[in-house]
């Protein structure tokens, strides 16, 4: 995964009651509050994988086992394949 990672606008956003819905224009996605985190990391302009790590680490802690990076990595394909971020080289 090279390059950085770049959210998609979205047609709306609802926040209630601790949950986050993100409106497409042909369907509703409920974001779970990592998901949501990467999203708006993203929207933000984070340069890649790596700073994109550093900042879910930050806000949730590292992983009890494993690699933080394969998870944010599975997470990202995740909202890569729902449309709301895309992989942008350079």
């Amino acid at each position: 995964m090279t390059g950085s990672i770049r959210a998609l606008p979205v047609v709306d956003r609802l926040e209630r009651d601790g949950r986050t819905l993100l409106l497409l224009e042909h369907r509703v996605i409920e974001l779970s509050p990592l998901a949501l985190a990467t999203y708006d990391a993203a929207s933000e302009g984070v340069a890649g994988l790596e700073d994109l790590v550093a900042v879910l680490v930050a806000e949730f802690g590292a992983p009890p086992e494993g690699d933080a990076s394969e998870g944010v990595r599975r997470v990202v394909d995740e909202l890569v394949g729902l449309g709301l971020l895309e992989h942008a080289e350079g």
